[in-house]
């Protein structure tokens, strides 16, 4: 036998060199097709472009040079969004922005849980107004993979359920939605239902393991769809490399709306994480991961911060080791995931969908590994949380092209809507990405609106809420007890200096107040106003 090492093991072999190279992988362009609406009529009606989006939890952009799959396969096949931002680092609110195209204050999704957020307040007041189901209504088959809005199926809702806007469902079960192992995943196809755990969560067997599993399900949803005409929109969200949350068997949980990663203070409830377990085959790869440090990192002077970030301790030898530990276990958790984003690619290759279908690769917000000391988390507008990876491939779209421009979160919806020819039933606050990515068009610089909402420390304590904005050079916001924080990123892209007090910036300050102002109120059209002219500090 000339080569006993299976495809898997040789793609896993040639991963890990790329990676301990620090390679980055690079396809030679092909030549890329016109969009499929301007190749075929049927019946006088444009064929309508099949859609899948992929997303992580909780990934930094620096993650990506972990996944070659994903940067051989899509970033170099198409378009890799160098500034793209969430307007809410938390996963509730962002999963809202991304899904309706709209801000927290116009889809009502500020939190995690009730009343301000989670997903009996999601499907009264966006179910019927957001993306799958306007595709749907549109004549698209949907499907929806993994996580979902936060506290759909907990357990004491014994009937599981088909949230609307989806032909077809594998929706994993809070609180078991973030384990690797031992969670519980309703499926709907065909209206027939099927609600299973899979396996333990001490028990690491690889036939469970939760990525594998969520592939799996992807591939079988695709090889369904190549029988048919009707064009699809898949969304594939995976857990990594999101921490896991060790499983309460003594039954003391009986809040159904208990933040599964920061539990109420005084509830009694000690819910315990862990860094996300890797997949079996790929535990022992990366052994010698550094952690990344920028200037930021455990930073020694905050007396320019709120005094909630003042507070912090330093991060000891002993942190500074988790943290290392921690971000090769996030980075490992994510080898699972590029290799189904490459099976994912191959399967539409191989089943004829690839050259009518766009892939969307996105985080829902970022996150902060030591940065300003803060040692692990989001939440807080400081670039690491804001900050997401986001490459789209597709018909029409350059390869290898790398965009600067900054774009939002709330962007992804009306660009496939528009991909889509289909019109949304609710004013939404982002824009089409499309004639940015096909034709190169230049896009208006637009102000990011920040918001927060009600969330918890690790000890119990209430955030401080805050709300601000964010340009391409500069960020400002305030707290709810009046303190500010500003940087121009243009000087200072690591935020070690606030300039909120800085005379030099007051005209700026007052510029960007200005903006806020503006657009916390704003909805649809209003949200969309270019960025004026932002003057510069005085010296």
């Amino acid at each position: 036998m000339k080569n006993s090492a299976t495809p898997r093991s040789r793609f896993r072999k040639a991963m890990v060199a790329m990676i301990s190279a620090g390679l980055v992988v690079t396809l030679t362009p092909a030549v890329t097709a016109a969009p499929a609406a301007a190749q075929e009529n049927t019946a006088k009606r444009p064929v309508q472009p099949n859609f899948v989006l992929i997303q992580t939890d909780d990934m930094i952009v620096d993650d990506l040079q972990a996944m070659p799959g994903v940067k051989a396969l899509l970033g170099a096949r198409g378009a890799t969004f160098d500034q793209a931002l969430t307007p809410f680092a938390l996963c509730c609110p962002s999963r809202a922005a991304l899904m309706t195209g709209t801000y927290p204050h116009n889809n009502g999704i500020s939190a995690n849980f009730p009343p301000e957020g989670g997903f009996v307040p999601w499907e009264k007041k966006n179910g019927d107004k957001f993306t799958a189901y306007w595709l749907k209504e549109a004549g698209y088959y949907t499907g929806h993979i993994g996580k979902y809005i936060n506290g759909y199926g907990t357990y004491n809702r014994r009937v599981p359920r088909i949230p609307s806007g989806w032909s077809e469902w594998h929706g994993t079960s809070d609180p078991s939605t973030y384990q690797m192992y031992g969670y519980r995943m309703n499926s709907i196809v065909k209206g027939k239902l099927k609600s299973k755990v899979y396996g333990d969560f001490n028990v690491e067997d690889e036939k469970n393991y939760l990525t594998d599993v969520e592939t799996k399900k992807a591939l079988s949803f695709l090889g369904r769809q190549k029988k048919h005409k009707q064009p699809f929109f898949l969304q594939v969200a995976y857990l990594a490399p999101h921490v896991e949350t060790v499983p309460l068997t003594d039954g003391s949980w009986k809040d159904s709306w208990a933040d599964v990663d920061k539990p109420e203070s005084g509830s009694g409830i000690d819910i315990k994480t862990i860094p996300p377990r890797p997949a079996l085959r790929h535990q022992n790869l990366l052994p010698n991961l550094e952690l990344p440090k920028d200037p930021s990192f455990n930073e020694l002077d905050r007396s320019d911060k709120h005094p909630f970030i003042r507070a912090i301790p330093q991060l000891t030898d002993q942190d500074v080791a988790e943290l290392t530990a921690d971000n090769r276990s996030r980075k490992l958790s994510l080898l699972a995931v590029d290799e189904g984003v490459t099976a994912i690619v191959a399967a539409l290759k191989k089943n004829g969908q690839l050259d009518n279908t766009y892939i969307v690769f996105m985080g829902d917000n970022g996150y902060i590994l030591g940065q300003h000391a803060i040692r692990y988390g989001k939440y807080f507008p400081y670039e690491p949380a804001l900050r997401i990876p986001m490459i789209i491939r597709g018909p029409g779209i350059k390869p290898n092209s790398v965009i600067t421009d900054p774009v939002f979160e709330i962007d992804v919806t009306p660009t496939i809507l528009e991909l889509a020819g289909v019109k949304p039933t609710r004013p939404v606050d982002g824009v089409s990405l499309l004639a940015r990515m096909q034709k190169e068009t230049p896009m208006a610089e637009r102000t990011l609106l920040l918001s927060s909402g009600p969330q918890k420390s690790a000890n119990g304590s209430d955030l401080p809420l805050f709300d601000g904005v964010r340009t391409s050079r500069y960020v400002w916001w305030i707290y709810e007890d009046g303190f500010e924080e500003m940087y121009d990123l243009g000087k200072d892209p690591f935020q070690i200096a606030s300039v909120a007090n800085n005379p030099d910036y007051t005209i700026t300050k007052q510029a960007l107040v200005s903006e806020w102002n503006r657009l916390k109120t704003c909805s649809g059209p209003t949200c969309k106003v270019p960025t004026p002219n932002i003057p510069g500090p005085s010296n």
